[in-house]
């Protein structure tokens, strides 16, 4: 799963780096601990460990990576993401088309096991319209996921304010986002009718980020995620009163 706040952080780059042919990539990966793991306001485990790595153009091209979810509490399933996509930047806008598989190995009952989604988006520095506003970026977007018949729009903002931390480079991330569900087959392998849902969610994540030199660095934050209006379709019988939570994680960029 790419964050929000991962997303922003490419809208700002590719600012800085223009359009370019795509001969160049940048490989990057990281794992965190996390005291939840909450996707578009639900929340799917509790404590966990997760890992990401993916491969990016400098400049137009494709995309590709991994995203893995490994809860501590066995009474939640355990996730892994695949995704790929086309990234080109026209004006300074970056235009994002790609598609996601997410696959749950230890789903059972209703659970589905696997679910694949195409999405559309567009992502855009404010800085390029007025000096004042750089480090600050928007993004939009449209996901629909195919066998559980989800539609979702997405709208987030964030800012990345740079600093020196001793010798180190660093900077501060901020970022929100709000969305609206629509499900109209949430359970697709269970028996009966199709379960349907809709809600909007909600959130924010203030973080961190230290860089030890090009390639090493390490992030801590906290995350805020919810959802109104949404039936208790994936709680589980577990506590979603608590609706933030923190993080720390290292990585690495080549």
């Amino acid at each position: 799963m790419r964050t929000t706040l991962s997303i922003i952080a490419l809208a700002l780059a590719a600012t800085t780096l223009g359009a370019q042919q795509a001969t160049e990539w940048t490989g990057s990966a990281d794992i965190r601990y996390t005291g939840k793991y909450v996707f578009r306001g639900a929340q799917k485990s509790g404590q966990a460990l997760q890992a990401n790595v993916e491969f990016n153009p400098i400049g137009d091209g494709f995309y590709v990576g991994g995203w893995f979810n490994q809860p501590f509490d066995s009474d939640w399933d355990n996730e892994f993401d695949l995704f790929g996509g086309y990234r080109y930047e026209y004006k300074g806008i970056q235009f994002d088309a790609g598609l996601t598989g997410f696959f749950y190995p230890q789903a059972d009952n209703e659970n589905t096991d696997y679910s694949y989604e195409i999405a559309l988006g567009a992502s855009y520095n404010l800085g390029s319209l007025w000096e004042a506003l750089d480090g600050l970026g928007v993004s939009g977007y449209t996901y629909y996921d195919i066998r559980l018949e989800t539609l979702t729009f997405e709208l987030s903002s964030g800012y990345r304010f740079p600093f020196q931390l001793a010798q180190f480079k660093a900077s501060a991330d901020a970022s929100v986002f709000v969305g609206y569900s629509d499900a109209g087959d949430y359970y697709p392998d269970a028996p009966g009718s199709s379960v349907k849902d809709t809600w909007v969610y909600y959130g924010a994540t203030l973080s961190t980020t230290v860089w030890f030199n090009e390639t090493l660095s390490a992030t801590a934050g906290v995350q805020y995620g919810t959802a109104n209006n949404r039936s208790d379709l994936t709680a589980g019988g577990h506590d979603l009163t608590n609706k933030v939570w923190g993080f720390v994680g290292v990585g690495l960029k080549w």
